[in-house]
């Protein structure tokens, strides 16, 4: 795919040039046909473009699982960035509490940490509160009830 992703340019009119990409991108079409995805092609595409524009640290960790749980899906590697961002954000906001405060008293610190794998109270459904239609349906005031 990123061989794909990264054809050459043809800046000016080149039979030799045209040559050149048009058998590049065949021979990659061609490799893409060979695998026979189980997963849409789009997919694909989308999952490298996003996975191109993280850091070599997130990028690491991703094929680590993937590689060991056979992860490809688009839709995976959106709920892994998101965990690892929820993550960060944890770690951040451990290491620089906000100081709304400017008394010299400390107060203590709560810690909330998210998994994956818990189960949605209201359906038994295996996901986050936002991603829940029986959540989703409600109203703001059964919403706020249920929260409660």
């Amino acid at each position: 795919m990123k061989s794909l992703l990264s054809l050459p340019v043809i800046n000016k009119e080149s039979a030799t040039d045209l040559r050149a990409l048009i058998n590049q991108f065949q021979n990659n079409l061609n490799a893409i046909k060979a695998l026979d995805l189980s997963i849409p092609l789009h997919e694909v595409f989308l999952s490298q473009i996003l996975i191109e524009h993280v850091d070599e640290v997130t990028i690491k960790q991703w094929e680590m699982k993937a590689f060991s749980q056979g992860i490809t899906k688009l839709e995976a590697i959106i709920k892994f960035l998101e965990g690892e961002c929820q993550a960060l954000e944890l770690i951040h906001a451990s290491q620089h509490p906000r100081n709304n405060n400017s008394s010299s008293i400390s107060k203590p610190t709560k810690h909330v940490y998210v998994a994956h794998t818990a189960r949605f109270f209201l359906c038994r459904g295996n996901h986050s509160l936002h991603r829940c239609k029986h959540f989703r349906k409600a109203s703001s005031q059964q919403r706020l009830n249920l929260i409660k």
